[in-house]
């Protein structure tokens, strides 16, 4: 459940939760003309609440990227040891030099609401938190208290963009360049916060950017929101801003469909998984198909009745958990570190280090050969003498797993939620006849033995059992002639 609750009433009912179109007249443009060379398009969504439960209503349309983000945003990719999280970046307007203990105190309030909902709870381990200080001339953000208030800022923040009071703007590409300066390598998602109180708030999917009042707690939820679109491509569960009917073909998104419920089940499509119980009180339950979706009211289906993507200060349901989950893995791997690659002899011991969320452990498999060693599963070290190699060579693999109950799309957990390491194991001849220890078995061998024999040395009680006789004999001859 959520870790807070605020009164929706007390926001303002013009508080708008959605995507920037554009700035109003006195902001400079935040992005490049649509035909600039570098630029490429985005898909924006702009909602704000339409009552005091917090149920959205809003609209998309495409919008060019600026290339600043283009250069600076990084595609997901996983599998680099030191990138091997969701970097969250944090960057803040209208926070003047005396101001940056305020601003570290607003990123330390919105991070810890910011995982107030499952699967973020679980996951947040998987985050890295990151935090760029930006100094601006001025204290506070355009138009706050007043419209028509305007403030000499470093990332030109401001509310009443597209002339809607609480839609609070920012310039992605001075933001993105704030974070390049700063040195960050890496950049995911990246939350933009006011030096204000006043409820408002906007995102840009494709530049994975929100906006937030640094100083309202519940213009957090508008940022979860907005991660449920940049982060898990979820799409809108409401039903307002587009036609009555819904006319177009299946969307892309995991939380919203053209099929029914008996239609889901009978052609496995989209979260037909989900329809079969049971209840989980981590999420948006039951799941069904409720017609009502991606702006249109009839014609469309949602998974649940009223999750976070439909109104705020809701959980999430299963089906945009699951799609969250799959994007998290996109960035992440199972496996965080291991033993470097190469070949190993029994004398070693190989590791793994897997992903650690919280509530629940990862699975951990070991094979020799190909083939499952169960007594060692769980483990996160293995001594390669405990395997009892023969002499030659031999591979020894480990299999990470997430087997979260929050994810049944078995595609999902093996193509994102699963990764492996192998190693190569080189067992060498013992050489046992080698008595001279000059690394060869040879005729000064031979010489070495009888002496040892004549002397009745336990050294030459070659079976091994405690006397010196002709069974001695017998077993060095099979070691000089079988070295290995």
């Amino acid at each position: 459940m959520p870790k807070h609750r605020h009164p929706f009433a007390a926001l303002g009912l013009s508080g708008a939760c959605g995507l920037a179109l554009a700035h109003p007249p006195t902001h400079p443009p935040t992005h490049p003309p649509a035909d600039h060379p570098d630029a490429g398009s985005e898909t924006v969504h702009v909602c704000w609440p339409i009552d005091e439960s917090g149920l959205l209503t809003g609209l998309t349309l495409e919008y060019p990227l600026d290339p600043a983000v283009t250069r600076m945003l990084n595609p997901r990719e996983r599998g680099n040891a030191a990138d091997n999280r969701v970097d969250l970046v944090f960057v803040g307007d209208g926070y003047t030099a005396s101001e940056m203990g305020q601003y570290a105190a607003d990123v330390a309030n919105v991070t810890a609401s910011f995982f107030s909902y499952e699967p973020f709870i679980a996951y947040e381990p998987y985050f890295r938190i990151t935090r760029v200080d930006v100094v601006s001339p001025e204290s506070g953000v355009d138009h706050d208290t007043a419209q028509g208030v305007l403030r000499d800022t470093a990332l030109d923040m401001g509310y009443w963009c597209n002339d809607i009071e609480r839609l609070l703007c920012v310039n992605t590409g001075k933001a993105y360049n704030a974070i390049a300066a700063a040195g960050i390598p890496d950049v995911d998602q990246v939350l933009a916060l006011a030096n204000s109180s006043k409820y408002g708030g906007a995102g840009y999917s494709g530049s994975n950017l929100g906006t937030a009042a640094g100083q309202n707690g519940s213009a957090v939820e508008i940022a979860i929101h907005e991660m449920g679109h940049s982060l898990g491509d979820l799409a809108d569960e409401y039903t307002y801003g587009g036609p009555q009917v819904y006319a177009g073909g299946e969307p892309g998104a995991a939380n919203s469909s053209i099929y029914d419920a008996g239609t889901q089940l009978a052609q496995q499509r989209k979260w037909h998984r989900w329809l079969i119980g049971p209840l989980d009180p981590r999420f948006n339950d039951p799941i069904d198909t409720y017609e009502g979706a991606s702006y249109s009211e009839l014609g469309i289906y949602r998974p649940s009745q009223n999750s976070m993507m439909r109104s705020l200060f809701r959980q999430f349901n299963q089906p945009s958990g699951e799609s969250i989950i799959r994007a998290i893995y996109q960035e992440v791997s199972p496996i965080d570190d291991a033993t470097a690659p190469g070949q190993y002899s029994q004398d070693d011991t190989l590791w793994v280090s897997p992903m650690l969320p919280i509530g629940h452990a990862l699975e951990v498999t070991w094979t020799l050969n190909g083939t499952d060693r169960p007594e060692f599963n769980g483990q996160t070290s293995l001594v390669l003498a405990d395997l009892g190699l023969a002499e030659g060579s031999h591979t020894v693999g480990v299999r990470v797993v997430d087997q979260t109950d929050m994810v049944r799309d078995p595609a999902i957990r093996d193509t994102y939620m699963t990764d492996q390491r192998s190693w190569s194991v080189e067992i060498g001849c013992d050489l046992l006849a080698d008595l001279s220890g000059d690394g060869v078995v040879d005729n000064g061998d031979i010489a070495v033995f009888v002496a040892l024999f004549l002397s009745s040395d336990l050294a030459a009680d070659f079976n091994g059992d405690g006397v010196i006789d002709n069974g001695d004999i017998a077993s060095f001859v099979e070691a000089f002639l079988n070295p290995c």
